[in-house]
């Protein structure tokens, strides 16, 4: 939901290195079928092109097991769309100047614009407050562009339209402290704003000293699923944060309290556990588990991380204080205490996302990798990510899955190493 753009297309970037990571997974599984040709009277002692074989097959079937599903609308990543005529979008951005570029674009088109004009025409200019909006914030080309843009805007065919939206929001992300400009972008918002588009409102009224404004448009922000997290790391807002009504409104966005109640978990997370590792040592595999975690040590992580975990987890905690099993790290009290290993790589898989836009995942709470540097088991303590209620989602690279409850998760873990490592 919405960031400002300031990230520059990170949004669409993620998609591109995620298929790098798939890439890689891709090409790493080629050696398999070396295994296999090595099946026959091979020398008993290649255990490693075996487990290596096997981690491929385990990526694959942690893949497969995410794709018969509904996505999971990430309406936080607000994406470029390519334009109708995006060849011509390109020619504009090329030019020496683009912005007089664009001006005799437009000069070209009479009356109104074709759909197609209008696309390559925002496009165009959306395009170029991307990095106008980081390096020359306000400046004279800021109000060059949005001037030659507001001056033809009744002449687009669709105000409302993606475009236009994503235009006006990388317009208030650009146009810095200028009262006249925002009013003027202000009477063009459609009636029903994006959540990113009330987030840049909010922003722009931010730097401009309009607090009341301000308030406003993030409280709107706030309703469609901006989180307290993403406003307090936007710089905007930076002098706003020791205000008394912006903290107001910041707790009110804070995640709901989860009471604390593991009784009813207990026994049905240690039969989860319990199994688990019974698979996985008839399979050869072993884990390891670290001693439990007494309950006051699981809340005591909590409040020093500023997390709330879910019951079953805190549970989960009493029985096994972390623990590593197959190619799956779960994350102890020590982990959510300190800066481990575990606890880095988690950080900086909820930094990237955060960062290609993902609106509501910076309030997730890391439980577990599960076996590469993109895939982890999170929880959604508000369901932005999930598409619902707060819960476990399995974020495998580009998937998200929705997972009922940590025993599933566990289940989850033991049927897919069954079918990979007992194919083996």
């Amino acid at each position: 939901m919405p960031t400002k753009k300031k990230p520059a297309k990170k949004a669409a970037a993620k998609p591109a290195a995620r298929k790098k990571t798939a890439a890689k997974r891709a090409a790493k599984s080629k050696p398999a079928a070396k295994k296999r040709a090595a099946a026959k009277p091979a020398p008993k002692k290649k255990p490693a092109p075996k487990k290596a074989a096997a981690k491929k097959r385990i990526a694959a079937a942690k893949k497969q097991s995410a794709a018969p599903r509904n996505r999971v609308k990430d309406a936080a990543a607000p994406r470029y769309v390519r334009p109708a005529g995006s060849g011509r979008v390109v020619e504009i951005l090329d030019d020496e100047q683009p912005i007089e570029a664009l001006r005799r674009y437009l000069s070209k088109i009479p009356g109104m614009a074709s759909l197609q004009e209008g696309q390559v025409a925002l496009g165009s200019a959306q395009l170029m407050l991307l990095p106008i909006a980081r390096e020359h914030r306000g400046g004279a080309e800021v109000k060059a562009l949005l001037d030659l843009v507001l001056s033809r805007w009744t002449a687009f065919p669709e105000p409302d339209g993606f475009h236009a939206q994503e235009f006006l929001r990388n317009a208030f992300a650009a146009v810095g402290g200028d009262p006249d400009r925002i009013a003027r972008l202000i009477e063009l918002v459609p009636d029903e704003p994006s959540p990113e588009l009330w987030f840049n409102i909010a922003c722009a009224y931010g730097v401009s000293g309009e607090k009341p404004l301000m308030l406003a448009a993030l409280r709107a922000a706030i309703a469609g699923g901006v989180t307290a997290a993403q406003v307090r790391r936007d710089d905007d807002f930076a002098g706003y944060l020791h205000d008394d009504d912006v903290l107001e409104l910041l707790d009110g966005a804070r995640a709901p309290v989860i009471p604390v109640d593991i009784e009813p978990h207990v026994e049905s997370v240690r039969d989860a556990l319990d199994a688990l590792v019974s698979t996985l040592a008839e399979l050869g595999q072993h884990g390891k588990l670290n001693p439990p975690a007494s309950l006051d040590l699981v809340l005591s992580a909590e409040r020093v991380r500023k997390i709330q975990l879910p019951n079953d987890y805190r549970a989960l905690l009493t029985i096994a204080d972390g623990f590593a099993i197959w190619d799956n790290e779960f994350l102890g009290t020590n982990d959510f205490r300190s800066d481990t290993a575990l606890a880095k790589s988690a950080r900086a898989y909820l930094e990237m996302s955060a960062g290609y836009g993902a609106t509501g995942i910076d309030e997730c709470v890391p439980i577990a990798n599960w076996g590469q540097p993109n895939d982890w088991l999170l929880f959604d303590p508000r369901g932005k990510i999930r598409g619902g209620e707060p819960g476990y989602v399995l974020m495998l690279n580009a998937d998200e899955l929705p997972i009922d409850d940590l025993v599933a998760a566990l289940d989850r873990v033991a049927r897919i190493a069954a079918d990979v490592l007992g194919t083996n």
